[in-house]
């Protein structure tokens, strides 16, 4: 696979950006039962790491009360009167110190509901053309780890795997070194790409290759 498909020349464009939102805006994604009051929204930060175009993810502090020591996106509960934007902006900058000034805003996704319908989450499209490590001040109380995965090790089909819940939902899997991207995480990064490459580029064939997941 050429690897100026993952070229921050091709994909921090104008032209790539127009593309990937209105791909975005055309995936279904399941409705629940019974639309949930509570809503939350994360940030997709595409990320230039030392020219090499990459997402970046965070893994939850263990002290947290819910999805503890778990890879996550920058992102959480709505405030009232907020946007979905000012949301993931914001807890970005609570979370990782990453300040919204450093950060391009694509627009948001189509809104996909957590887990057993408790919760709708809204997808932020970021783009952050040259991230630096003193770019980044962790808040340890919510985040454990920052880190960021090549976007050609997620378009690889051996890093890829699927798993299944107990409620029948069937999702994604990657799997970068120590970290596995799963649940709602795994999905919002497959309808991203999904949206942003090319059918030949991003290829996703996690539903021949099951994993287990510890719920």
């Amino acid at each position: 696979m050429s690897c100026s498909a993952f070229g921050f020349q091709n994909l921090f464009t104008l032209a790539c950006r127009e593309r990937c939102m209105t791909n975005l805006k055309k995936i279904r994604v399941p409705k629940p039962p019974k639309l949930p009051q509570a809503t939350a929204a994360v940030l997709v930060p595409m990320c230039r790491v030392n020219d090499v175009t990459s997402l970046l993810y965070t893994v939850r502090s263990s002290s947290l009360r819910t999805n503890s020591g778990q890879v996550a996106f920058p992102g959480g509960k709505t405030d009232k009167d907020e946007t979905p934007i000012q949301t993931a902006l914001r807890e970005t900058e609570e979370e990782i110190g990453l300040s919204s000034s450093k950060i391009d805003v694509w627009g948001q996704g189509p809104t996909v509901p957590g887990r057993d319908y408790k919760i709708m989450i809204t997808p932020v499209i970021g783009c952050i053309s040259d991230l630096r490590e003193d770019d980044l001040r962790i808040n340890a109380n919510e985040v454990m780890e920052v880190f960021t995965v090549p976007l050609d090790i997620l378009c690889d089909t051996k890093n890829q795997y699927y798993t299944q819940f107990k409620n029948g939902f069937i999702l994604p899997v990657y799997v970068a070194d120590e970290y596995k991207i799963w649940g709602i995480t795994a999905y919002i990064t497959h309808i991203f790409l999904s949206s942003l490459l090319p059918k030949d580029v991003y290829r996703n064939e996690w539903m021949k290759k099951r994993i287990t997941i510890n719920e």
